[in-house]
Parts: C-alpha cells; structure tokens; sequence
C-alpha cells in the first residue's frame, strides 16, 4: 500500500514538472519572439519612454498609429492597445461616412451625429482619443477637394433609389453606433469602478 502510494506520489511530481516544464519553455519562446518584433527591443528605459510618450501624442492628436506602434502598444501596455485598436476601427467607419456624403449638409449631419457619439461615451477612457481622432478626420476632410466639389445642399429629385438606401444605411448604422458607445461607455465607466475597488480592496489587506 505505501509502495502504490509513493509511485503515485511520484507520478505526480513527475506530471507537475512535466507541465511546468511546457510552460516554461512556452514563456520562453513567447518572450523570444516578442522581443524579436519589439521595435524597442535593446533600447535603454529613457528611450523606450520617450518612444511610448511619442506615440501617446499621436493618439492624443488623432493621427493614425503605424503597425510598429501598434505592436509596441500590444506588448507593453495592452489597455491602451485596446483602445488604439477602437480608434483605428472607427477612424475607417468614419472615413466610409464621410465619403458617402453627397453634400456638405450631409457631410455636417454626420459630424453632429458623431459628436452625440462622443458625449455619451463620458466616463470612457477612450473618449479623449476617439475625440482627437473624428476632429482629425473631419478636419482633413474637409480640407480635401472632394468636400470643396460637394454642393451645400443635395438637389431635390438627384438622388437615386441606390443612393437613397445607402444613405438610410447611414442614418441606421449611425444610431446602432450611438447605442453601441452608449453601452461600451457605461462598460468602460463599470471597468473603472471595479478598478477602484479592486485597489481599495488591496489596500486594506495590505494594511
């Protein structure tokens, strides 16, 4: 009985570094390949500081984040990668709108429509960076030829049936988006919370 015992104890232990032994070799293939697309790999600390705050003022002002950027983001601070993710996805969503437009009234609604948006995201810590980004776009937009040739107003009886539908997508997607940001917004803010919490929490019981 106690010689079953001992081979199953050692059966165990064998197991248990086996498995350990997979995640250590995983972690370490992990961590090669991470430093092998770091674009920071062998900078010293202030470098790679400055490098992150250089990218933090793209974000702030609306440009666009290279894939490199992207990719540091992923490695070193994945929350705001999260985020810089969100503002590329929308930068595309907002580009396609803007494009569509058949008129500068047109070009306008979406723009007011966009900064509902952006109000009911309070509390979101993406709502800085989204800002940025639409002012950004917007701005370019409306500095590019394509916006100069746009009419004030569309013209009665020119839009076609096609042209109509498209834009009634627009006006839907629009309101599907508000009421997405509506929520990811009360998510962001419940995000914080619980954040809060979690720290006060480790506060008490390392007191």
């Amino acid at each position: 009985m106690d010689f079953k015992l001992g081979n199953m104890a050692a059966g165990n232990t064998d197991s248990a570094e086996k498995t350990e032994g997979r995640q250590t070799k995983a972690d370490i293939w992990k961590k090669a390949l991470e430093t092998m697309i770091d674009p920071t790999s062998g900078m010293e600390e202030p470098e790679r500081a400055n490098y992150e705050q250089k990218i933090m003022q793209k974000l702030k002002s609306g440009r666009r984040l290279t894939a490199e950027e992207l990719e540091y983001l992923r490695i070193h601070n994945p929350e705001m990668y999260k985020i810089a993710v969100r503002v590329e996805t929308e930068r595309k969503v907002l580009k396609t709108k803007l494009s569509n437009c058949k008129s500068k009234e047109e070009v306008q609604q979406v723009v007011s429509i966009q900064m509902e948006v952006l109000k009911a995201m309070k509390g979101d810590p993406a709502q800085e960076y989204m800002t940025a980004m639409v002012e950004k776009e917007v701005r370019d937009f409306k500095r590019t030829t394509e916006y100069a040739r746009l009419p004030q107003k569309r013209e009665k009886g020119k839009k076609t049936a096609r042209e109509e539908k498209l834009f009634r997508q627009n006006d839907n997607g629009m309101e599907e988006d508000i009421a997405l940001f509506q929520k990811a917004a009360a998510y962001g803010r419940m995000q914080v919370q619980c954040d809060r919490i979690g720290k006060l929490a480790q506060s008490y019981l390392s007191a």
